[in-house]
């Protein structure tokens, strides 16, 4: 194969895999998520450690991996949407890789009340945005590009009282959902 067309299907697979993060981290689709990182990868956005160790044991401290600790924060949050940007991939050997993202994260966050709140709730519903890029190292393991090292930069944050009017005029099935009540799941296999 001409190596033009080798180095744009391995940008594909690798946007491929950044694309399913985002439907994973919002979905709340423990498996999905799980999937993007290679077994070693580490993390630093929010969480350091290991990203994926799903074997390594959760204590008070730590909840053992990046996944674990995503899945608790976000659970707290009645909704989030996580919008990619700019994707930039170099690659930097035939199985290695570098990928900056730019994202906007929109966080719903849940009030003091609310049985599935977190610990940093407040009186009202809050809207909670970050903004900033991924920095990933991808590796091509026996033919997968996956997350090797993922560092999240921040750039902005904002907090603030939802102004919105709700989704009580909206077609109910047309409303994102969690894994795997959401429409996606009727249409791809898991």
């Amino acid at each position: 194969m001409e190596p033009r067309l080798v180095e744009l299907l391995a940008k594909q697979d690798i946007y491929e895999v950044i694309a399913r993060y985002a439907r994973a981290i919002d979905r709340l689709d423990e498996t999905m998520l799980r999937g993007v990182f290679h077994a070693h990868s580490t993390h630093n956005h929010f969480y350091q450690g290991p990203s994926s160790d799903a074997s390594r044991a959760a204590t008070d401290e730590d909840p053992g991996d990046f996944v674990r600790f995503a899945l608790q924060v976000l659970s707290t949050y009645s909704r989030t949407h996580h919008q990619l940007g700019n994707t930039l991939i170099e690659l930097t050997g035939e199985t290695t890789a570098i990928a900056e993202t730019y994202f906007t994260a929109f966080h719903r966050v849940r009030p003091i009340g609310d049985p599935l709140a977190g610990p940093e709730a407040y009186e009202t519903e809050m809207d909670f945005f970050v903004a900033g890029r991924y920095i990933d190292r991808f590796e091509c393991l026996a033919g997968e590009w996956k997350i090797a090292h993922r560092t999240g930069m921040t750039d902005w944050i904002r907090l603030e009282a939802p102004a919105s009017r709700g989704t009580s005029g909206i077609d109910q099935s047309t409303i994102g959902q969690r894994a795997p009540d959401d429409l996606i799941y009727q249409f791809i296999s898991v």
